[in-house]
């Protein structure tokens, strides 16, 4: 039977109205594995420097690993660089890259052959600014059905569009304070205030490893790190910096 590209609309509405990205993560890998077989996806956001991961989910474990990984070593030896590079601003691409494609060992060990991935499947849409891609990951030589799976990615990239443009329940907060962390404290990168603004308003290290595809150690480690560079040793010191 020919499926026509179309998806379960009850998954897709199940994606587009997740209101967080763990939520969305959730419900976009069951359409996946539905649709196409998928058994693993992440999804991330980049401009120039490194990309800032927005979901990761899979069926297998480690998946936060991995997502580090890419994210701080691999993703320049990436072959859909290439795709991404050569798309101009308004348009999208796709691109089916074997394991057997990844050049680089540690990359193509640890994100391919361990969690025994045959390929990978990128969608990106190139907007202003910077480019946004999901990509999914599956075990099987079976062809998938890529009609499905690009409709999926276009829901996908819609719903991601959606939570980065408007913030769900719950993330004003979160949003002025991660606002403030640049305000007072410009020493920070980028993830050391992430990872400092969700400490503040009750996260624990696990949840936030996996709400930003991190392990739990290292979201601990860039806590230790912002927190000697700003001279404290507690949430506590933290938060009265941030709210005086």
């Amino acid at each position: 039977m020919v499926s026509a590209g179309l998806i379960d609309p009850d998954r897709a509405a199940a994606v587009l109205d997740a209101r967080d990205l763990t939520s969305f993560s959730e419900h976009l890998l069951k359409a996946a594995h539905s649709a196409a077989g998928i058994e693993e996806l992440f999804a991330y956001r980049i401009a120039d420097g490194a990309p800032e991961t927005l979901a990761s989910s899979s069926d297998l474990g480690d998946v936060a690993e991995r997502a580090e990984a890419y994210a701080r070593r691999f993703h320049r030896s990436d072959p859909a660089v290439q795709a991404r590079l050569a798309t101009p601003p308004g348009h999208g691409f796709v691109c089916r890259i074997p394991a057997d494609a990844i050049e680089l060992g540690p990359y193509r060990k640890l994100c391919f052959e361990r969690p025994r991935f045959s390929e990978k499947i990128c969608f990106g849409w190139q907007a202003p600014g910077h480019c946004l891609v999901v990509t999914f990951y599956q075990r099987g030589r079976a062809a998938p059905d890529m009609a499905q799976l690009g409709a999926l990615a276009q829901v996908a990239i819609t719903g991601l569009t959606r939570l980065l443009q408007r913030p769900a329940a719950g993330r004003p907060l979160l949003d002025e304070v991660e606002r403030r962390l640049a305000e007072t404290h410009a020493v920070l990168t980028p993830r050391e205030r992430q990872v400092c603004a969700r400490t503040l308003i009750g996260r624990t290290a696990r949840d936030i490893g996996q709400e930003l595809g991190l392990g739990t150690g290292t979201v601990l480690t860039y806590r230790q790190r912002a927190y000697q560079k700003l001279g404290l040793s507690r949430a506590s010191d933290l938060l009265a910096a941030v709210m005086g």
